[in-house]
């Protein structure tokens, strides 16, 4: 909430002092209308928005895809002492406390904008309205400014009776009425209402009412030619008197700019440039003030840095951010494989690895290759004795078989434990949801889930410590067989330099 109204509050107020500084002298009446009602609508909508990008330094998850993970942080009380923790650092009296004041406020400005709204209604009421074009003339006992509300024109009665009331204060309160201009103002109000916290919308307000005037001179003018008559009628017609919160009247302020706009010629090249201009602001701020989500990358086998199944202790790297150590694979070994055999799997490993250069100047070995091929490298590799294992780790690779997929739901605990948006980032599918979107689920939905934690720079613009990975019943069913016969692993961990390397542990292929 806090990041949503930041952002907003942010937009708006770039917005309203482009509209200052370039638009406001500009005789593009109708346009200005538009761009002050948009931008309104644009800094409440944009911090909505969301778009998913690639990161450049993706966070690698060294187990994946294994539900047994969570199980034994539950138990280990990894998960309970992490959300302890956020609990235990949010003061939640001081946040409910603020949360209360906020919502007295507007609770405060709704009323006395339905007061506003009623005593206007009311004033209509008890008095005698006269049928005029698509408007009402109300006409009021006391001695009041003329202003408008909605299509009804309240004018002193008196004055009316003694047909004191000139053509063209007339023509330009119809002008408010047929144009609708209380709507703008409603609107605004409303928004005040609910944001009141936006300090940009009082120039907003003032704007969209000066705009109105524009708009109404514009209107007279076009019946009424005589400028010069109408600039000494407004000089005359600005007294000082009360005023309904909610109408258009004329005001001394905004007189002398009023007198300028009627004189003001139309520069049509300037305006195409300046409305121009505005699309590509607006498209620059929706990248600036929309939500960025980093797109879930599905790491293929090759690509993951990944463990034995049998690990029980689970452990979090950001091996996007520094050099992966070489493995250590003493183990279970073979019985060994011929120099033949050796040659054909360094050659094939080497033949469908893949150099990426990234940013930090480091080239990153990708090892991609079909299925069965992969298949045959495990067979080769699981039949190494134990020196030739060690040759492939001091190579930089592993090989390694995850067990075929097996539906395991997380417990009622662990699923109502991810629900908290300041601990879990969640992905169902393959797809950011918010974590409300679990409650379509239950925890028996689930067949699948693994966790990594976010360091770094993946921290930016969230909340939450963890991404949480979700396959449901349905798309575990979908995707089984694909998945079943893909199951062997081969990476290359580390880097190399400058140049692609010609050859493995000193051995040239």
């Amino acid at each position: 909430m806090t990041s949503y109204l930041i952002k907003s509050i942010l937009c708006s107020g770039i917005l309203i002092v482009v509209y200052h500084l370039f638009l406001e002298r500009e005789k593009m009446l109708w346009f200005n209308r538009f761009y002050l009602l948009s931008a309104l609508v644009f800094s409440l909508v944009v911090p909505l928005i969301s778009f998913e990008i690639k990161p450049e330094n993706v966070l690698k998850p060294v187990i994946t895809a294994v539900p047994q993970i969570m199980e034994e942080m539950q138990k280990t009380g990894v998960i309970n002492s992490m959300i302890a923790t956020a609990e235990s650092n949010s003061p939640p009296d001081t946040m409910q406390l603020l949360l209360f004041v906020f919502d007295g406020i507007c609770l405060l400005l709704l009323i006395r904008f339905l007061v506003n709204v009623s005593s206007v209604l009311r004033l209509k009421s008890r008095c005698r309205n006269v049928k005029i074009a698509s408007a009402k003339l109300i006409l009021v006992p006391e001695n009041i400014v003329t202003y408008t509300f909605l299509n009804n024109i309240f004018i002193p009665e008196k004055t009316f009776e003694n047909a004191q009331v000139r053509d063209e204060i007339l023509a330009h309160e119809l002008a408010h009425a047929r144009q609708m201009h209380s709507l703008d103002v409603i609107f605004i109000e409303l928004i005040h209402v609910f944001l009141w916290v936006n300090p940009f919308l009082f120039w907003y307000k003032k704007a969209i009412r000066l705009n109105h005037e524009f708009l109404a001179d514009e209107a007279v003018l076009k019946e009424y030619t005589n400028v010069k008559s109408y600039q000494l009628l407004l000089l005359d017609t600005v007294l000082q008197g009360r005023q309904m919160a909610l109408t258009s009247s004329f005001n001394y302020s905004i007189t002398k700019k009023r007198l300028a706009m009627m004189t003001k010629i139309k520069n049509l090249n300037r305006q195409y440039i300046k409305q121009g201009a505005i699309a590509v602001l607006a498209f620059v701020l929706t990248l600036t003030f929309s939500e960025k989500i980093y797109a879930q990358i599905e790491f293929k086998s090759k690509e993951v840095a990944a463990t034995f199944p049998e690990i029980s202790i689970v452990r979090f790297e950001a091996v996007a951010d520094k050099p992966a150590k070489k493995p250590d694979q003493k183990g279970k070994s073979g019985p060994g494989i011929s120099k033949a055999e050796i040659d054909e799997f360094y050659k094939t490993i080497e033949r469908n690895t893949t150099y990426v250069k990234n940013k930090k100047g480091r080239t990153d070995p990708m090892v991609r290759m079909e299925p069965k091929m992969e298949d045959r490298m495990y067979e080769l590799f699981s039949q190494m004795d134990t020196d030739q294992l060690q040759m492939a780790a001091d190579s930089g690779i592993m090989v390694f078989q995850m067990p075929i997929p097996v539906k395991k739901a997380p417990t009622p605990e662990m699923f109502e434990n991810w629900k908290k948006p300041e601990i879990f980032g969640i992905w169902i599918n393959e797809k950011h949801v918010p974590n409300s979107e679990l409650n379509k689920y239950k925890y028996s939905d689930i067949a699948e889930y693994s966790l990594s934690k976010l360091y770094g720079g993946a921290l930016k613009g969230r909340i939450y410590k963890y991404q949480l990975d979700i396959l449901t019943n349905e798309e575990f069913d979908r995707t089984y067989d694909r998945r079943a016969n893909d199951r062997v692993i081969i990476t290359r961990v580390g880097w190399v330099g400058e140049n692609r390397p010609k050859s493995f542990a000193g051995r040239r292929i």
